[in-house]
């Protein structure tokens, strides 16, 4: 990665809901890693087709590097990541939910980002396949 700052921007496309897009503090970038304890609890309406099966819900994540040369910013975007929330229905590892680390996409160089999602059935039919 290099060095300067780092951050994550997500959003789900399928919501124009400000609540629904938004982007972790900057991270200062150390041996080549950024850390950052962002957490997000958010409501999310996923449907149901005909067949009973849970439709895809994307969330994106772009991770951009910025850093300072010439007393100008300047943003790369190092990767990436694209996940269906549909997949994580009912998936739960100790309570946490789902933590993995994803490679990121359109990448120069092979990162992750590690990534935990744990979701709850607020209301309307259980009666589904995912």
């Amino acid at each position: 990665m290099g060095n300067g700052v780092a951050f994550v921007r997500w959003r789900l496309p399928s919501s124009s809901a400000t609540e629904h897009q938004g982007q972790t503090e900057k991270a200062t970038l150390s041996d080549h890693r950024a850390y950052w304890n962002y957490e997000k609890v958010l409501q999310v309406r996923l449907t149901i087709d005909r067949t009973s099966v849970l439709q895809e819900c994307e969330l994106n994540f772009e991770i951009i590097q910025e850093f300072t040369s010439t007393h100008i910013p300047e943003k790369n975007v190092l990767g990436k990541i694209r996940l269906n929330l549909a997949e994580y229905v009912d998936k739960v590892e100790e309570d946490e939910g789902v933590i993995r680390r994803y490679l990121m996409h359109e990448c120069k160089v092979n990162s992750t980002v590690k990534i935990g999602i744990a979701m709850r059935q607020l209301e309307g039919d259980r009666n589904f396949t995912t």
